[in-house]
């Protein structure tokens, strides 16, 4: 069964913050393929609880979706994040609709001031209590930077291009035509198959990301940190998004001795 490397990356950056500042709070990894959470909550003695955002040296950082209507884009209602965030994106895009709504799956870089990309970033973490990145560098170094430092140790870019839409729970009418399809298909033992809001699957045969399609629906199994796999149901339909990135410049980030004043308060 595979591991991805952002899972790997994950658990170093969990296993490092655990080992260094164990004594001085309480880590707990969730991370995932749940974007709705962030991926290590912190616990400390003093009673603070916040979050720690794991990030590669070069990554994805957050997205939205901009819907084109009658010459102009409008923020989807289904996007999670805030539309107050995006309103100065989405007019400078407005200005230049031809070009962007062209933008097909190569994208187009949005050349906007990165301050812009730093608040939107920035802002959606927040939502979720995140107050640092955690990135394990090119050089073997844990770098760890408050995320109201961000446009510091990162530099900051996005792009605008058609992307598939997101995923989604297998509907409950649909998932004992699912578990069936499963066990003739893969050979999973029905036993091994969960039904609920989250239909789940806990076997050996199955690996992490793997595929299968149903009736025309793509069906992914993602990796949950108890071992087990959710399945979700892949759109079939594109949408253009705006896509942030970071990429790390600055690797000097706090030291050890200033991270555990943080956590001691």
């Amino acid at each position: 069964m595979g591991i991805s490397n952002w899972e790997i990356h994950e658990k170093e950056c969990y296993q490092y913050l655990k080992n260094v500042f164990g004594q001085d709070a309480e880590f707990i990894h969730h991370g995932g393929s749940d974007s709705t959470i962030s991926d290590i909550q912190v616990r400390t003695k003093n009673g603070q609880s916040f979050w720690i955002e794991c990030k590669s040296p070069q990554a994805q950082s957050g997205q939205f979706v901009a819907i084109p209507k009658d010459g102009k884009f409008y923020f989807s209602e289904r996007n999670k994040s805030l539309p107050e965030l995006s309103e100065y994106i989405i007019g400078t895009m407005n200005r230049d609709f031809y070009r962007y709504s062209n933008a097909g799956t190569a994208g187009i870089r949005l050349d906007i001031n990165s301050d812009t990309f730093a608040f939107w970033i920035t802002n959606m973490y927040k939502k979720k209590g995140v107050k640092f990145f955690i990135t394990h560098s090119t050089t073997g170094k844990y770098v760890i930077s408050p995320l109201d430092d961000i446009s510091r140790y990162y530099s900051l870019s996005a792009i605008f291009r058609v992307k598939k839409s997101g995923s989604s729970n297998v509907a409950k009418s649909s998932q004992e035509m699912v578990a069936q399809r499963i066990v003739e298909s893969l050979n999973v033992s029905a036993s091994q198959i969960e039904y609920g809001v989250k239909m789940r699957v806990d076997s050996p045969l199955i690996a992490d990301k793997q595929k299968i399609e149903i009736n025309g629906y793509v069906y992914m199994f993602s990796k949950t940190p108890d071992g087990c796999f959710v399945i979700r149901r892949l759109s079939n339909t594109n949408n253009l998004n705006v896509i942030f990135s970071v990429s790390l410049k600055n690797e000097s980030g706090l030291s050890e001795d200033s991270f555990r004043s943080i956590l001691k308060g």
